[in-house]
């Protein structure tokens, strides 16, 4: 699926042969196709194909009421093809685990009923979208409306996209997304589920601590270890590499950790930078889990590279891929426990109690005759003396029932986006490595599908008295007890979230760095009570600053103009090297990043990353000046202009760096850059030739150059 290309309309086609060209089209496709099972396009539930539910049904119409009648709660016959394409074509490009799509299908279906006399998609219009939208906000709440909204408004730009409609307006989604704000009793207590508690989070990390043995406990907190290191979905730790650890050299130069991640919905792979106090944990958590998934990685490539072979394991017979095996070889091969059974009742005992489960799906059908014939071959189930069995399993046909039911759906990937391949993920397990209860339930020869629920039913519960479940529970089954030792992964992206809300991180670095690509989504998020907001509010000052301007500027807190002296109720604008108190209401940047040569410029003594950018820019201007210095001696174009700005700079910058270096000037010190003139204005006027120009030094030439000039420039490069 990863190589789909979109349908390309006709040019010229009218919208009803378009449709037909586009059904046409979509039938070709193969992504979800089954061995020995191709999608039915005539079935009206595809959940065997895309392996979640989705049947074309009517809006508001369950197919698994008792009263569910196919031929009468089925799309429009004139609509439900088009329906499938749309369906089949979105998710071919982007697999969802919620198919959205049909839904608004649904709604359209509805609304055209209503307003036209038939489920004609060329016949949509805004009418059409309008009505469907108000069933959709009749039949959804809250933000459900919303998302199917959004898939109502998708559905419209592919319609005018392709040319499927007579009606060429696209339709903008009117249903608002919820209010999420927070602040209010309802509101707070929604922000309390959402987040986890203290004593969860405490209770976590004393089991890492305590460096568990025990597989599924070292899955479980290792995982919620990269979860904390850096706001990821659940699903996203099946895309994890065993190599995504990287360094990179931050602004000082220093290497800093980072993880690649797959940004779920539409993000991709990024770089997340790790917190410095989270990185030992993070390198930990990583290297406990390539410790237990490196045997079941060796075996994921091993099984990519021989598809027809069964993968010998330490209690397979070793013998021929195609010599007959006998009862207790089988056994051996499938790590099944005979239970004290003689092998040959056991194996008919398995082979029954594994075709009723079989018998159950469509699928499996080669596995189903290779052993049927197993069975068929035992005397007719039964055994006397004198009397032998045929035995017709072998190692490759074993190899087929591994392939077909055993190994996870999307094999060699860990999941539909195919991003992916097990042999090289993080989280690459056998199956039954998390299961404790022995019994021979651990199976070498396979490996387990991992989804959201394998983390979270370790971290949550949802009823004491479910004894299964609360087995699951890694709180309860290291001693923690009470509704406090519960939790989800998803709650981890909110904590972090609003940590980095509190710590001031900017919009657009929260939403980078949790993979979002709508930043509007971050509030969502943000559970900052309306108590810190409000001593936040107080730390700020907002007319009488308690705070030093030095620390105000290194946390990138407000600052009054008024703290900097001047007369004005406005909050100064920050910039690489300070602030600028110029009003952006009024008129444009005269200066455009040339800061330092802007009377409206402030610098604040104290702010140690600021200081460090101007020493940086000071060092990249000596080295300018060295290279235009070189390009005036060889008579290079422009070279005497390049050696003026950086004369120019360099000198202000430097007496810049020794106010910043003098001790008798206090921390917080407001220092104002002085203004050489420029500005856009007169550089345009001066092209026009409506003002003098400067003459720029040269260096080597037969113009006089004055003294004064040649000084400056060698106390500059010599410093």
């Amino acid at each position: 699926m990863t190589n789909v290309i979109s349908f390309r309309p006709r040019e010229g086609l009218e919208a009803g042969k378009q449709v037909k060209e586009f059904i046409a089209w979509t039938k070709g496709l193969t992504g979800f196709n089954k061995p020995d099972l191709p999608l039915d396009w005539d079935a009206w539930s595809w959940k065997v194909w895309m392996g979640v539910s989705l049947d074309f049904v009517k809006l508001g119409v369950s197919s698994r009421k008792k009263s569910f009648d196919p031929s009468k709660e089925l799309l429009d016959p004139q609509i439900i093809d088009f329906a499938k394409a749309y369906v089949l074509q979105q998710q071919s490009l982007n697999i969802t685990k919620n198919i959205q799509e049909v839904v608004a299908v649904r709604a359209v279906e509805a609304a055209l009923l209503e307003l036209e006399p038939k489920a004609d998609i060329t016949r949509v219009n805004m009418h059409v979208y309008d009505r469907a939208s108000e069933l959709i906000k009749e039949n959804f709440k809250g933000d459900s409306a919303y998302r199917i909204g959004g898939q109502l408004q998708k559905l419209s730009e592919f319609i005018v996209e392709k040319g499927l409609s007579e009606n060429s307006d696209t339709w903008v989604n009117l249903i608002k997304r919820p209010n999420d704000a927070h602040g209010h009793v309802k509101n707070k207590k929604d922000a309390e589920k959402k987040m986890p508690t203290q004593e969860a989070l405490d209770a976590l990390a004393e089991i890492w601590s305590a460096q568990p043995t025990d597989h599924r406990d070292i899955f479980v907190t290792s995982n919620c270890a990269l979860l904390l290191s850096s706001p990821g979905r659940v699903g996203e730790l099946n895309l994890l590499a065993a190599d995504s650890l990287t360094y990179k050299d931050n602004s000082e130069g220093e290497p800093e950790l980072f993880i690649n991640w797959y940004g779920q919905k539409g993000y991709g792979f990024t770089d997340k930078p790790v917190p410095e106090v989270w990185k030992e944990f993070t390198l930990e958590s990583v290297r406990r889990l390539k410790e237990i998934s490196e045997e079941p990685r060796k075996l994921a490539k091993w099984l990519e590279e021989n598809p027809d072979k069964f993968p010998i394991h330490e209690n397979c017979p070793k013998v021929d891929q195609d010599a007959p095996l006998t009862p207790k070889q089988v056994l051996d091969a499938l790590c099944v426990d005979a239970l004290n059974q003689a092998p040959r009742v056991k194996l008919k005992a398995w082979i029954t109690a594994t075709l009723k489960v079989l018998n159950k799906s469509p699928e499996y059908l080669e596995s189903k005759a290779i052993l049927q014939e197993q069975f068929d071959s035992m005397y007719n189930g039964r055994w006397s003396e004198g009397k032998e069995d045929t035995h017709t399993l072998t190692l490759r046909k074993l190899n087929v029932y591994l392939r077909e039911y055993w190994l996870p759906p999307y094999f060699p990937y860990t999941d539909g986006s195919k991003k992916m391949k097990y042999q090289y993920a993080l989280n690459c397990y056998f199956e039954g490595q998390f299961n404790t209860s022995g019994g021979g339930y651990l199976k070498p020869f396979s490996l387990q599908a991992i989804d959201s629920n394998t983390l979270n039913s370790s971290l949550s519960i949802k009823k004491d008295s479910d004894k299964r479940s609360y087995n699951l529970n890694i709180f309860r089954r290291w001693g923690y007890k009470g509704e406090a030792y519960s939790m989800t992964t998803h709650q981890f992206r909110h904590y972090l979230n609003t940590i980095a809300a509190k710590g001031k991180i900017g919009e657009v670095e929260i939403a980078r760095w949790s993979g979002r690509l709508d930043i509007s989504q971050n509030k969502v998020y943000n559970h900052i009570s309306d108590e810190e907001r409000v001593e936040s509010a107080r730390g700020l000052g907002l007319g009488s600053q308690s705070t030093g301007l030095a620390t105000l500027s290194s946390k990138h807190q407000p600052i009054l103009l008024k703290d900097l002296a001047i007369a004005e109720d406005r909050v100064a604008h920050y910039t690489a090297y300070g602030v600028c108190v110029h009003d952006f209401a009024v008129e444009p940047c005269t200066k455009f990043r040339d800061c330092l040569t802007c009377k409206k410029h402030k610098c604040i003594k104290g702010d140690v990353e600021k200081e460090r950018r101007i020493r940086l820019f000071r060092d990249g201007l000596e080295q300018t000046l060295k290279q235009a210095t070189q390009g005036v001696e060889q008579e290079f174009y422009g070279a005497d202009r390049w050696l003026t700005y950086s004369m120019d700079r360099l000198e202000k910058v430097n007496s810049l760096i020794e106010i910043l270096e003098n001790p008798e000037i206090e921390e917080g010190a407001v220092i104002e850059c002085t203004d050489n003139g420029y500005s856009a204005l007169k550089k345009g006027l001066a092209a026009q030739g409506k003002l003098p120009t400067l003459d720029a030094p040269t260096i080597g030439s037969t113009t006089p150059k004055p003294q004064a000039d040649l000084s400056k420039l060698t106390a500059l490069l010599g410093r």
